[in-house]
């Protein structure tokens, strides 16, 4: 598993957030790519949305909000609005020293 990612499973659908150092995420799910959303500088949100059919004829909202600042990217996995996954990364950015 990366260290910039989220995972998690939910109702039998496998979920997972990418992110890169820079302000680009993608949302899949069931390894399906299923969004993808980028921005220009920080602080930024980049928010990743799409349903997942979780039962015969029942489906669900799944976002993904991924907060950049300038030393850390927090990524949140929610399900109709219920918190399912979140965790705080440290931002390493690419080509700049330690």
């Amino acid at each position: 598993m990366s260290d910039n990612q989220l995972n998690t499973i939910y109702r039998q659908a496998a979920l997972k957030v990418e992110f890169d150092p820079e302000p680009r995420a993608r949302l899949f799910i069931n390894n399906i790519k299923r969004q993808e959303r980028a921005a220009e500088q920080t602080p930024c949100t980049l928010r990743l949305s799409s349903s997942v059919q979780t039962d015969y004829e029942w489906h669900e909202s799944i976002e993904a909000i991924v907060n950049y600042e300038e030393d850390q990217v927090s990524v949140r996995l929610t399900a109709n609005h219920t918190q399912l996954a979140a965790r705080t990364f440290h931002r390493t950015v690419i080509g700049k020293p330690p």
